[in-house]
């Protein structure tokens, strides 16, 4: 008895290291979460969920109802706990994948390495940060596979069952999901034989059973929940969401050679050229014994990259997800077949390592073949971190707090999503409306302006993904108030994928007005004047902050008092850096952290309208990040021609040796 007692111990069960790999993954993915609410559809999931809402296309009924579940968790806000959610569905993968490779190779060492290297490639990573939909899909599809493969392992029928169950259910999650449909279908009917029509009727069966999660539509819509895409609440309003809706067709396109640089780039950046090399080694292998996962694996894979060439979304990089699954099984398959070649036959040719025991040959292929996760966890953990990013949250609770009462905000669901948060789920400000309508095809954005204006309330707008505030300016004057204080994706501007992970604080918030404000002034208040010439053209002969003491996480309000000394020819730029004690920029992610950019006049009025010798006033609002240290920050002000490029500005210390120093903002 003690005998086999130690012998379990030594051999401890397939699932309790499938266990602890999941941990292992989950405590990375705890350390890095995000700690509240988000930009984009994360913030709309949280928010969705709160209130048992209605998301966007299309509606995500089971990730809105299990995120409800979530959100009674007992720990942080609940944008944390519905973040939290992400993290689980993310492990469990991890460990799922796990079972997969374990069940397919014998081997636990590859097992390990190949889930440990789903676990932290970057865009699977990043998404286990937050509130969105990619993990419990990625759970789902590990979950369908393990199941058809116990299925053909055990001949128990109810794995199908469940299996056809969860592909159901998951179709109320993302439609991603779709993908494994075909793949399904051939492990059917492989195993065909031993399924009757009752079978089939079950099979069918289960599946309406897992897709009616989506009569969650009509039933909430009805009940006028507080954030609701389903608008109007009708029949072919929920049969359009049903089918992705309409509004999804403008992402097909299918000119094929336009994104083959996509399939190319992106999977490379996932797993390296390592990652890549194991999983064809693996793929030959899987080709060699056991055609039927071969061919399903390589058929999700076929399609991803048809979806991949054809769907042209900004965020496709997530679409590769189930791909990057199925790479990590080949992965597996590869770590074993190295593994079992170097310790079984010691190499072919003059590449022998007889003279080496096999135990210690096994071991030095084992610390090569870990250094794959190894390395990507090193690599992406400080791009994909965001446990210290409140940047939405300060965002919605500044701005809300500023805005005059009963305002409009015009904005994209990008930014609308923690002002949602703020709203439905914290209670601020539920006088202020914050419609989404850039996200809304077809509207016209100046007449839903004007319609507020004639309903006496202010108006405001907000830059996001899509919030193109230049439509506003051909009919409205519109005033910068916060720079660059809304963070958004940067894959249009920078080269992917090396940028697909990164948020960049690059938007701002305006003031729509029907008429031109007052900029010019008569002079500079005393305690403001300075006198920093920029050139010949300008200069600066006044700056003051408020509060003189700036707090992180707050607002701080700076006015700008500028005097042209001689004609304009070109309208001026300015690009403001705040450095740290040692007139450092600090960088995050390779971007400035804390900045501001503008064209002098805020476009309301620019230099070239200026007559020489007016003094011009402008007044804004910057977001003091969180993350900088408690100190003194030196404003150094840059004024050029042009808008300065994303990428130039994060040159950090070379650009900052190219703005003049004109004040001191001391920080708590």
């Amino acid at each position: 008895m003690t005998r086999r007692l130690l012998r379990s111990l030594a051999e401890p069960d397939s699932r309790v290291c499938a266990a602890l790999a999941g941990l292992v993954a989950f405590v990375v993915y705890l350390r890095t979460l995000a700690p509240t609410v988000m930009w984009y559809d994360m913030g709309e999931f949280v928010t969705a969920s709160h209130v048992l809402g209605i998301a966007h296309n299309t509606g995500y009924p089971l990730y809105i109802l299990l995120g409800k579940l979530f959100t009674f968790l007992p720990v942080g806000d609940v944008a944390y706990r519905v973040n939290l959610m992400s993290a689980v569905f993310a492990s469990l993968t991890v460990a799922v994948i796990f079972l997969i490779i374990q069940e397919l190779t014998r081997s636990r060492v590859a097992a390990l390495i190949g889930a440990l290297t789903v676990a932290f490639s970057s865009t699977f990573w990043a998404n286990a940060n937050w509130a969105e939909s990619y993990p419990l899909n990625a759970f789902s599809t590990a979950l369908i596979t393990w199941l058809l493969l116990r299925w053909r392992a055990t001949g128990q029928i109810w794995h199908v069952y469940l299996a056809v169950l969860a592909f159901g259910l998951s179709i109320g999650n993302h439609r991603l999901i779709v993908l494994l449909a075909p793949g399904i279908f051939l492990f059917l009917w492989a195993g065909r034989r031993g399924l009757g029509i009752g079978h089939w009727v079950r099979f069918a069966l289960l599946f309406l059973l897992g897709l009616s999660v989506y009569l969650y539509l009509p039933i909430r819509g009805s009940q006028e929940p507080a954030l609701s895409w389903a608008q109007p609440a009708d029949f072919s309003t929920y049969w359009s969401m049903f089918l992705t809706g309409s509004s999804r067709g403008e992402y097909w396109n299918f000119a094929f050679l336009d994104r083959l640089d996509v399939l190319a780039v992106f999977p490379l950046h996932e797993l390296m050229a390592f990652g890549l090399i194991l999983a064809a080694i693996g793929l030959v292998a899987v080709l060699k014994r056991d055609r039927l996962f071969a061919a399903y694996s390589l058929l999700v894979c076929a399609l991803v990259g048809f979806l991949v060439l054809t769907y042209s979304i900004h965020n496709v990089f997530n679409y590769f997800i189930p791909a990057y699954l199925m790479f990590g099984i080949w992965i597996g398959y590869g770590v074993e077949a190295i593994c079992s070649f170097v310790t079984r036959r010691g190499g072919v040719g003059r590449w022998r390592f007889s003279l080496v025991r096999p135990s210690l040959r096994g071991s030095l292929a084992v610390l090569v073949l870990a250094s794959l996760p190894l390395t990507l966890f090193a690599r992406n953990l400080p791009v994909v971190d965001r446990s210290q990013d409140y940047s939405a949250y300060d965002f919605a609770r500044t701005t809300l707090e500023r805005v005059e009462p009963n305002s409009t905000i015009v904005t994209d669901s990008w930014t609308a999503s923690p002002l949602w948060y703020m709203q439905l789920v914290e209670g601020h400000r539920l006088d202020v409306f914050v419609s989404p309508i850039f996200s809304v095809p077809g509207q016209d954005v100046n007449a839903f302006i004007a319609q507020q204006f004639e309903k006496g309330r202010p108006v405001y707008a907000a830059e996001g993904l899509r919030g193109d505030v230049d439509a506003i300016r051909d009919r409205y004057f519109v005033q910068p108030i916060v720079l660059n204080g809304i963070e958004s994706m940067v894959t249009n501007v920078l080269p992917k994928p090396d940028y697909k992970d990164h948020l960049v604080a690059r938007g701002s918030f305006y003031r729509v007005l029907q008429d031109p404000p007052t900029l010019s002034v008569e002079e500079v208040p005393p305690s403001a004047r300075l006198d920093v010439p920029f050139g010949d053209a300008v200069s600066l002969v006044g700056l003051s902050t408020e509060p003189e003491v700036a707090r992180r996480g707050d607002v701080l309000q700076m006015s700008y008092y500028w005097r042209l000394e001689a004609p304009a020819e070109e309208d001026l730029q300015a690009t403001v850096f705040f450095t740290d004690g040692d007139e450092a920029v600090q960088l995050r992610q390779g971007f400035p952290l804390w900045w501001q950019s503008r064209e002098l006049g805020g476009s309301l009025y620019p230099t070239s309208k200026w007559g020489v010798g007016e003094i011009v006033r402008e007044e804004y609002y910057v977001l003091v990040p969180r993350t900088v240290e408690p100190g003194s920050y030196y404003v150094r002000v840059r004024v050029h021609d042009g808008t300065p490029e994303l990428a130039a500005s994060a040159a950090g210390d070379e650009v900052a040796s190219q703005a003049r120093l004109v004040y001191v903002v001391p920080v708590e």
